[in-house]
């Protein structure tokens, strides 16, 4: 078995049907397709069961209890069978009908990458996606995560975006984590290979109101969970050594202005790998770059997800096809 697609389900009646109806219509045949209920209380499982009905890839369950977000991705990913994984959040799509084929052979043609991905792209919200680069290619693992950490956010994107080794996942999904499940697994992933960014629209992640990363409460979603994550990622020797300047100084903002007093052990720890010269400068540069992004974004181009427009891009072309430090 070649590619294992995992579904997890919860309350997903009204976007299921598009998403399983997106992954029948791939032109690659050499995989199964897993769905896990996670206890839901409306239509999602009797749609489930018309569409195993049509096809004999899928298998399904219904988990006797709710798992919760994070544990149903694990559900999932104990199932799976596949030499890769794709995850599509039931509330996604693929855009594509080549997604799946591309992606592998992504992982097929590189040993060392880990992690494939492609292109950003945002159904029902007004915000603009990050765009990773305009080249596609083999990109340093370890590198993806310090620039992620430079710019504080996910430059990788949601699962539905990617596809990877199942035998480095093998650790399973940190539940300790909601809003930055994904993320973290990037890293923990990041931290064993190589990322292969497909610079092409092949699937798309739908944001709404009903979404289980929207409702941070009723899904145990901690305000301290940034913390916990940079804490834990910073206290891992090579990102200590590998840390930059500006990967400290972003860290040391963010996290103060969230937390405050209770980000000082964290943020001193991290000002200890800074001069204050080092420190004032990445201050001015901060503060120097804010009237300059305001008026970018006053005078960006309405959103056009097709073409590319509006959307801000955050890494430069690169002629080599493995992009190292520089490159960031």
């Amino acid at each position: 078995m070649k590619v294992s697609v995992l579904v997890p389900v919860h309350n997903a009646e009204a976007f299921l049907g598009e998403c399983l109806e997106s992954i029948l219509a791939q032109d690659f045949e050499d995989m199964e397709i897993l769905v896990a209920d996670d206890a839901s209380t409306d239509a999602s499982v009797a749609l489930v069961k018309q569409y195993a009905a049509r096809d004999s890839r899928i298998r399904w369950w219904k988990n006797p209890q709710n798992l919760g977000l994070p544990g149903n991705h694990n559900a999932c990913l104990r199932q799976a069978r596949g030499e890769y994984v794709k995850f599509i959040h039931a509330d996604d799509k693929l855009l594509s009908t080549s997604a799946i084929r591309e992606m592998t052979a992504a992982l097929d043609h590189n040993p060392s990458v880990v992690l494939a991905g492609c292109r950003q792209h945002l159904t029902g919200a007004k915000s603009r996606p990050t765009i990773f680069s305009q080249n596609s290619g083999v990109y340093d693992g370890r590198r993806i995560i310090v620039a992620s950490f430079e710019q504080n956010t996910n430059l990788i994107g949601q699962p539905t975006l990617t596809l990877f080794r199942r035998n480095a996942a093998k650790r399973g999904f940190d539940e300790r984590f909601i809003g930055h499940l994904d993320f973290e697994m990037w890293c923990h992933l990041l931290e064993q290979g190589d990322f292969y960014f497909l610079a092409e629209v092949l699937a798309t992640w739908r944001i709404h109101e009903s979404q289980q990363t929207a409702r941070p409460v009723t899904n145990g979603f901690s305000r301290d969970e940034q913390l916990l994550f940079v804490r834990t990622y910073f206290a891992k020797p090579w990102l200590k050594d590998a840390a930059t300047q500006r990967m400290l100084f972003a860290q040391i903002y963010y996290l103060e202005k969230k937390y405050g007093s209770q980000a000082d052990p964290l943020t001193s720890a991290m000002m200890a790998q800074m001069s204050p010269r080092s420190f004032a400068w990445q201050w001015l540069k901060h503060k120097g770059s804010q009237p300059f992004q305001k008026l970018l974004r006053r005078c960006r181009l309405p959103l056009n997800q097709s073409s590319g427009q509006g959307q801000s891009r955050v890494m430069n072309p690169a002629s080599s096809s493995r992009r190292l430090a520089q490159d960031f």
